[in-house]
Order: structure tokens, then C-alpha cells, then sequence
């Protein structure tokens, strides 16, 4: 079995997408229906956005939407997701999107806080990418998964240090894992973007960098993402300033990147 060099064809196909109630999730699927024509397995805690979402991209597009409401810090709705993900129609595309956050002192963040934040940003996510990567050898199907990952995978981030070193597992267990999958015919791509602005961002601490070149705007990222999960890239960091500051921080000490997030971040959360 030879991995496929073709670009990915969403039309017609079933796309799951995590976190798909608000914020990039819910632009993934939006555009994924308007755009690709794509077909959508839908997973969110909260039903009623997805239930309008659903509503709104039937009747615009003539796509099929399927709703599936699961809490993914918990392994039996992870289980679940799965089983009627695979039993709604030959899957072709998995977005792992769904995430949580803490902004703030990591000693101020509670243990059963921190272990629903493990859960959902990385157990949840190794466990699907365990499920469905043998689904997707199986079917033969040229199927890919997209992991979000975050910049924060790759830059020390001052007050948010639960959440970075998350996506850091991801974006290392994904770069890793992906040599392992180099004969089969199954993608898989990490996506990290930086700051987004979307709900989340809106209702938190966060909300400082707001209309700052520190946020990127959830249309562009997410047609970023689909245009990097098409393409079947590696590693791939969407946003120009984003990418500039990648560069230029191979020429600073961790140490020193450390610092000057560290009291961007501190500022924030002095405001806020």
C-alpha cells in the first residue's frame, strides 16, 4: 500500500470535526460545507449550536450533517464519537480540534482542572488518532486527519503552560508517528496556529489582544487549515506574522522567548 500524493477531495465525503460548536471548529465546518461541499460529522458538548449550524448548512448547501454531542475529557463519549462516526458513511477526513485552555498562574489552575484539560488535549486525541488510523489503512480510501495543534507547541508560553505543554505532545507525537504511517495510504497533518480570535478568546482573559496583530482572524486560519490538510502537509504554521516570528525566535535563547511572552502575558492578565 503506497501513501497517495493526490490532494484531498472533500466533496460528497463525511468530514468529522471536534469542537465544531464555536470558534474554528465551527468556521471548519462552515466552510467545509460552503466551500468543499463536504459532508459532516459534527461533535460538540453543546447541542444547540450544533443543531443550528446543521440547520443553516442543510438548507444553504445540501450537505448531510450528523450531530454527535460528546464531552471528549471523557473515555466512554470518545469511544462513542468514534463508533457513530464510522457508522454514518465511509469517513474521509478527521479535524481533532476540540481543546481547552487555562490562562493564568499554572498553580492557580486546580488538579481536576488540569486533568479535564489532559484529557480532552491529548488523551482524547491519541485515542481517535489510535482508532481511526487503522480504519483509514483498511478502507484504503487516501483519508487524512488533521491534528490543531498550537504555536504554543513550539514557544514557551508564560501562564498558559498546561495548554502549551499539550499541543506539545500532539505536535511531537504527530510528527513522530507520522514517519511510522510512511507506506500507508493516510494522512496526517499538524496544524499550528497562534492566537485566534473566537468565542473563547472573547470570553476570557484573552480578550487583550483582541483586534492586535496577535490574533488571527478564524476565516483565513481555518481556510488555511483545509488548503494545509488538502495538500497533505507535515507541519504547517498558518498566518504570515506568525511564521515571521517562528523564524526569527531560531535566533533567540528559549530562555529569552520566555521572557518576552512572559510579560506580554503578565500585562494581559494584569488588564484583564
Amino acid at each position: 500500500m503506497q501513501k497517495s500524493n493526490l490532494k484531498m477531495n472533500f466533496a460528497s465525503r463525511w468530514v468529522l470535526v471536534t469542537g465544531a460548536s464555536s470558534g474554528l471548529g465551527k468556521e471548519l465546518a462552515t466552510q467545509l460545507a460552503r466551500k468543499h461541499k463536504a459532508n459532516l460529522i459534527l461533535v460538540a458538548r453543546r447541542a444547540e449550536p450544533m443543531q443550528k449550524l446543521k440547520a443553516e448548512l442543510e438548507k444553504e448547501t445540501g450537505v448531510q450533517c450528523r450531530i454527535i454531542v460528546a464531552d471528549l475529557s471523557r473515555p466512554e463519549d470518545v469511544e462513542r464519537v468514534y463508533g457513530k462516526s464510522v457508522a454514518a458513511g465511509d469517513v474521509y477526513g478527521v479535524i481533532l480540534n476540540a481543546g481547552v485552555t487555562h490562562f493564568g498562574s499554572h498553580l492557580d489552575l486546580e488538579w481536576s482542572a488540569f486533568e479535564k484539560l489532559l484529557a480532552t488535549n491529548v488523551t482524547s486525541v491519541i485515542r481517535l488518532v489510535s482508532l481511526f488510523t487503522p480504519y483509514f489503512i483498511e478502507k484504503n480510501n487516501g483519508g487524512g486527519i488533521m491534528l490543531i495543534s498550537s504555536m504554543a507547541s513550539l514557544l514557551p508560553v508564560p501562564y498558559q503552560a498546561a495548554y502549551a505543554g499539550s499541543k506539545a505532545f500532539i505536535s511531537n507525537f504527530a510528527q513522530s508517528f507520522y514517519q511510522e504511517l510512511h507506506q500507508d495510504n493516510v494522512s496526517l497533518t499538524i496544524f499550528a496556529p497562534g492566537g485566534i480570535n473566537t468565542e473563547m478568546t472573547h470570553n476570557s482573559r484573552l480578550r487583550y489582544f483582541e483586534n492586535t496583530a496577535f490574533l488571527q482572524d478564524a476565516t483565513s486560519c481555518a481556510a488555511e487549515a483545509l488548503d494545509a490538510m488538502q495538500k497533505r502537509r507535515y507541519l504547517y504554521v498558518p498566518g504570515f506574522l506568525n511564521r515571521v516570528q517562528l523564524f526569527f525566535s531560531r535566533f533567540v535563547s528559549r530562555k529569552m522567548l520566555g521572557f518576552i511572552a512572559r510579560t506580554a502575558y503578565k500585562k494581559a492578565l494584569e488588564l484583564s
